[in-house]
């Protein structure tokens, strides 16, 4: 028997996912990894069975077995995870009042990373919950970007810090101190609440994502809200950045693992030694499409490799839906994705705008099945600098979802109309090609 069809029968038998390295390893069910590589499946059962019988939560016997195949079919190259559940959030109208309620439901532990926590009426509201659980002895630890949230007033953590909280900038952007940095930054937006909920998107901590209610600009943005073994990764995530920064180690006191739902799930990082994870299970997913492709992404400006995957797609049969920004807060961003419109259109690509608000999402559904949610921008900036973090799963009732908000938005969103685009100025024409010409500085 083959080493795949070892891990195909251990999976099926056991309800394992696979990590396809070559060698061969299963991921029991609470996320510890297991090799396998000549183990026989029985064997590889066995060990997986040391990890104890599934729970029962809210009446229901969760012993989901995962789908082998799909599973085999589209996650490849990192660890997996299965068990776990996903919640699509839409917006800071949905995504902030779900964080501040996990906030404030915290006993043990909190960590937060954001690219961007702004000292303005919505960072308040979240400091004042961080300062209500670190003051009952709740352990909070916050790493924010240097240049994201260079704007935030430094008095503006005194009350986390008397309350016993930690804040550590990522690379700051004064030489005199320690680790300091221009060029590379955190660009992830992570929260983890007691090592059992966590949130994951592109949704920083600020007015411009906060609801019109709330006086914030609303721009459009996606989170998801993850239970499950998963969650221990992205708290492993964040420690390894606090670890850079610190020195630090605190892995060892994670909680054990809790099974949540049927959803297998992998953790997608850009980093220095991971720099082309998130990008190729982009390009995986796009080749095996058979159906449909779409990807909502605010600053898109795809490398060769991307938008040659995406031509060959679309030329195959593919539907290829693209919905970037029409309003943005980067105009340098925007004219540079725009130089790459008519090639895209000429193989057959949609191409919509937003143009309620601004756009800052970055989610991908392909097939209906895959799906990607996240933080990481289709540019260079986050394939060769940023440290970036998304989600990516095979879940066909959250590809539901996510096809239903994206058929939402492009219905809000206006179709580049590939007969008229060459005629708009010779002037637009000539910057998109000077902003494209610098898309690896941007």
């Amino acid at each position: 028997m083959s080493t795949r069809q070892k891990i195909e029968q251990a999976v099926k038998t056991a309800g394992a996912v696979i990590r396809d390295d070559g060698e061969g390893k299963i991921t029991g069910h609470h996320g510890e990894e297991l090799e396998i590589g000549r183990v026989r499946p029985r064997e590889a059962k066995r060990e997986i069975e040391r990890y104890g019988e599934p729970e029962v939560i809210d009446g229901r016997h969760l012993h989901v077995a995962p789908d082998a195949d799909a599973v085999a079919f589209w996650l490849r190259g990192r660890k997996v995870f299965p068990y776990n559940n996903v919640e699509l959030l839409i917006d800071g109208e949905q995504a902030f009042p779900a964080m501040l309620a996990a906030i404030s439901d915290a006993k043990r532990s909190i960590v937060l990373e954001s690219y961007i926590f702004a000292s303005d009426a919505t960072g308040k509201k979240f400091l004042d919950a961080l300062v209500d659980r670190a003051a009952s002895d709740v352990s909070v630890r916050v790493m924010v970007d240097g240049v994201g949230s260079w704007a935030t007033d430094p008095d503006f953590w005194r009350p986390l810090l008397e309350a016993g909280g930690r804040v550590e900038y990522y690379q700051p952007l004064q030489p005199w101190r320690r680790r300091w940095g221009i060029w590379r930054r955190n660009h992830r937006k992570l929260l983890v609440v007691d090592d059992v909920v966590g949130f994951i998107g592109g949704i920083n901590i600020g007015d411009d994502y906060a609801p019109l209610s709330w006086g914030g600009k609303a721009w459009h943005d996606v989170h998801a809200r993850v239970e499950g073994p998963v969650v221990r990764e992205l708290v492993r995530l964040f420690n390894r950045g606090w670890r850079n920064m610190t020195g630090e180690r605190w892995n060892g006191s994670l909680a054990h693992p809790q099974r949540r739902g049927g959803t297998t799930l992998q953790v997608l990082e850009s980093a220095l030694t991971r720099r082309y994870s998130v990008r190729r299970a982009y390009l995986r997913a796009i080749r095996k499409a058979r159906r449909t492709i779409r990807i909502c992404n605010s600053y898109f400006i795809p490398d060769h490799h991307f938008r040659h995957a995406l031509r060959d797609a679309a030329r195959r049969g593919v539907k290829v839906q693209l919905l970037v920004a029409g309003k943005t807060d980067i105009l340098a961003v925007r004219y540079a994705s725009r130089a790459l419109y008519a090639r895209l259109m000429n193989a057959g690509i949609e191409i919509y705008e937003w143009t309620e608000r601004v756009l800052h999402a970055k989610t991908a559904v392909v097939d209906g099945e895959w799906c990607t949610i996240g933080s990481y921008n289709i540019d260079a900036r986050s394939l060769l600098h940023n440290l970036e973090a998304n989600i990516a799963c095979v879940d066909k009732r959250l590809g539901a979802a996510m096809d239903q908000t994206f058929e939402r938005d492009i219905a809000k969103s206006s179709r580049i109309d590939r007969a008229t685009w060459h005629r708009r100025p010779l002037t637009e024409k000539l910057v998109e090609s000077f902003f494209f010409a610098l898309r690896v500085l941007l």
